[in-house]
């Protein structure tokens, strides 16, 4: 019997009030597809492929959908709303670039274990805050979720109103993902939920279903009736903890309920666990066990580095330029570390593997893959320097920054081919990382380090391994992995050891390696106070290199001589770091994009509504110095309108008058919500715009030139950001000011969403 989605075909581009663009896959459940909501958003449709009952409506359905729309994470995709178009339940969620895992393991089969595990373990995290709040998944399969184009794994496809299982009907030629109890009857839970988390392990690391048979029966009966388990070398090389990675899977998936992990966290945790000596190489000091399980704890949190706002601006000013130059784009990301691991680390990812991308070792080819408006996007996405509160902490971070970008350009300019240039320099870059990530996620570990090494006589080494169990490089190197960066670039960032003679290059990788520790090097002889031990150790330094590198001397001294400044002292590291001067007020745009990064930390957490309207309120008005600034939202159960803050002079005025009724058509604001379309009105005082302005407005707001931005939910208005300025045409807004108030517009609808009736 044919569904609704098998009605659905290229003739037909509409269901219900939705416009359909283009399909993007289909899984065993659902169709998914790209589409226009009634204000011309773009989102995604989940369409289901049989309603739960017959005669299913939509309160019915979105009433179920609620408490996963209320849940927000990095690792979940945020369900918008759900409805019945056409007798069809659908869901709508948030656009996300990315590929589905089971399109993924079509095209590449399995993954590398340390990959897949940690694939789960963003999977897990994701499934602890859908579990703290109450909600079990009920469906987790590789359809069930998608890797996005920064590696996120995201779990979406949540079951609503599930009834028992229908053997007969299930889909197992392609695996069987039902855990016994619920294939017996018993309502999904958590430890079913942690069961499907097992059988999706099982399959990244087979490039198999563990339980696969086109026959239904035969299928649920070996379900219920054999323990499954890993076979001995499912890896094709053998890994660190084969044995204790074979136990965990099967702990998932015993049979009985009871066996297996209590919580999404504990099965975390013993991931984590297997995970950090496997990066570690057997390493069992604990304190390198507590380091890097810390540092992956804080950067699940806030993932991003922040660049340097200089270094944005170059990137943007590049990207919009007529003649779009893919050397100068290139060259001002390498300047920014960051932005470098950034791109690497994406398209590296496992999105990027099925797109040309998987072994990027360089920006210019990153570039390239993404494309210069996706990378422009990309720079202005992620927090700077700046958002940074703590001053002395953001100083460091900077001077970490410009050492990194020293030796690379030592490097680059050592390089004896052009082309080879810039792998040089990234080497020399990464080789960099792992104290770079140690002074932004461990900040008193990278202070303890600092004093220690001064009070040994400069050991550095020394002090990072007693202060955190291991060296910076081993740390960078584990965390490389973790990125799934090329096994050459990783191998590379290992640096000479000072006690161990140098051999002259074999491989391409070992130019790179050399040339890098060469660049580093002589950027740490830089920093050495004593001008006689800086000059003896570059003699011994350079000689040493040179019968490697099989140059001369002379070659290496005027090859750095044209190399960048020798001191890290530069004016954006004083002007930094001075402490007698408060930090300057940021820019508008800096501001705005503050917030904006404020925010979308915030909804990962539980939140204060009104903490973050007031956020949000206070950076539209100080950015773009609004004579008003009004936060407008729908009251419960009515088409009413009605001020929940307002900034301004006459702010009480303002709270007490702006209001408004969706009904009234004559009502300029009414007819602009109505729309849900951003809209400026550069002179108000025309008579087409005075005549519609309510009477209200014109007596005690009278505002010649303003900005409204819809906040919308369903396709409906749910509020309304208003700012004004008191002469005509008084907004002069940039293209990236306006692009960050759309963000923070996006970012204030994803905040009030659960807290407001959904739409009708």
């Amino acid at each position: 019997m044919a569904t609704e989605d098998d009605r659905i075909t290229d003739d037909v581009q509409t269901l219900g009030r939705f416009r359909l663009l283009r399909p993007l896959w289909r899984s065993p459940a659902s169709s998914w597809w790209v589409a226009q909501d009634p204000s011309l958003r773009e989102v995604h449709l989940q369409m289901r492929h049989r309603a739960p009952w017959p005669g299913l409506n939509t309160a019915v359905w979105r009433k179920a959908a609620e408490p996963v729309m209320a849940l927000r994470h990095p690792n979940l995709v945020t369900l918008l709303d759900a409805s019945v178009e056409q007798g069809q339940p659908v869901a709508i969620v948030e656009p996300v670039q990315g590929l589905n895992l089971a399109q993924w393991i079509a095209e590449h089969e399995s993954m590398a274990p340390r990959q897949a595990v940690l694939t789960v373990i963003g999977v897990l995290d994701g499934l602890a805050h859908a579990h703290a709040a109450g909600v079990v998944h009920g469906r987790i399969e590789p359809s069930s979720l998608v890797l996005d184009v920064v590696g996120r794994p995201r779990l979406t496809e949540f079951a609503l109103l599930s009834g028992p299982v229908d053997v007969p009907s299930l889909p197992t030629a392609g695996g069987l993902y039902v855990a016994p109890e619920v294939l017996q009857g018993a309502a999904p839970d958590v430890r079913s939920d942690l069961h499907a988390v097992g059988l999706v392990l099982y399959e990244l690391l087979t490039g198999r279903a563990a339980v696969q048979d086109g026959h239904p029966q035969r299928a649920a009966a070996r379900m219920l009736q054999e323990e499954l388990d890993l076979s001995p070398g499912f890896a094709a090389a053998t890994e660190h903890g084969e044995a204790q990675l074979r136990a965990l899977v099967a702990r998932c998936l015993a049979l009985d309920p009871a066996h297996r992990f209590a919580s999404a966290i504990e099965l975390r945790d013993a991931l984590q666990q297997w995970l950090t000596p496997s990066l570690l190489e057997g390493s069992a000091d604990s304190r390198a066990t507590q380091t890097l399980n810390n540092l992956m704890r804080r950067a699940a949190n806030q993932p991003d580095m922040p660049v340097q706002t200089e270094v944005v601006r170059r990137v943007r000013r590049l990207a919009a330029a007529e003649k779009v130059n893919l050397d100068e784009i290139s060259r001002a990301v390498l300047d920014d570390m960051a932005l470098t691991q950034k791109l690497l680390r994406m398209t590296n990812a496992a999105y990027f593997s099925s797109v040309g991308g998987g072994t990027i070792t360089t920006v210019s080819r990153a570039v390239a893959l993404m494309g210069f408006m996706a990378v422009r996007d990309l720079a202005g996405s992620l927090p700077t320097l700046e958002d940074m509160r703590d001053r002395t902490h953001a100083a460091a971070l900077r001077e970490e920054y410009l050492r990194s970008r020293n030796a690379g350009r030592f490097a680059a300019r050592l390089c004896p081919t052009q082309a080879e240039e810039e792998e040089s320099f990234i080497t020399a870059v990464l080789q960099n990382l792992g104290r770079t990530l140690v002074q932004f996620y461990l900040p008193e570990q990278a202070a303890q380090v600092r004093q220690l090494s001064h009070s040994q006589g400069g050991s550095e080494a020394a002090a990072a391994l007693s202060v955190l169990g291991m060296s910076f490089e081993e740390l960078g190197v584990s965390v490389a992995r973790t990125w799934g960066l090329p096994d050459g670039l990783v191998v590379a960032m290992r640096r000479p050891a000072d006690d161990a003679p140098l051999r002259p290059p074999e491989r391409r990788g070992d130019w790179f390696r050399l040339l890098a520790g060469l660049g580093n090097e002589l950027t740490e002889m830089q920093l050495r106070p004593d001008r006689r031990e800086r000059a003896a150790r570059n003699h011994a330094l350079v000689e040493r290199y040179a019968k490697a590198l099989g140059v001369t001397g002379n070659q290496i001294w005027q090859a750095a001589d044209a190399a960048p400044p020798a001191t890290l002292e530069t004016e954006d590291v004083k002007a930094a770091t001075a402490s007698a001067q408060p930090p300057a007020a940021p820019a508008g745009a800096d501001l705005l994009a503050r917030t904006v990064y404020q925010l979308r930390a915030a909804l990962a957490l539980p939140y204060d509504l009104n903490a973050l309207l007031l956020s949000a309120g206070d950076a539209v008005f100080n950015a773009l110095q609004c004579r008003h600034v009004v936060i407008v939202l729908r009251e419960p159960d009515s088409d009413h309108f009605a001020t929940r803050h307002a900034w301004g002079a006459d702010a009480a005025a303002l709270r007490q008058h702006f209001r408004f009724s969706l009904r009234d058509e004559r009502d300029l604001f009414s007819a602009l919500c109505s729309k849900g379309a951003d809209t400026l009105i550069r002179d108000a005082t025309v008579p087409t715009f005075e005549s519609r302005l309510p009477h209200w407005y014109r007596r005690h707001v009278a505002a010649s030139t303003f900005m409204l931005l819809p906040l919308m939910n369903g396709g409906q208005a749910v509020g309304l950001l208003y700012a004004d300025k008191p002469t005509p045409d008084g907004f002069k807004v940039q293209e990236r000011e306006l692009s960050l108030l759309r963000a923070l517009r996006d970012e204030l609808q994803r905040a009030i969403a659960p807290t407001l009736p959904a739409p009708a």
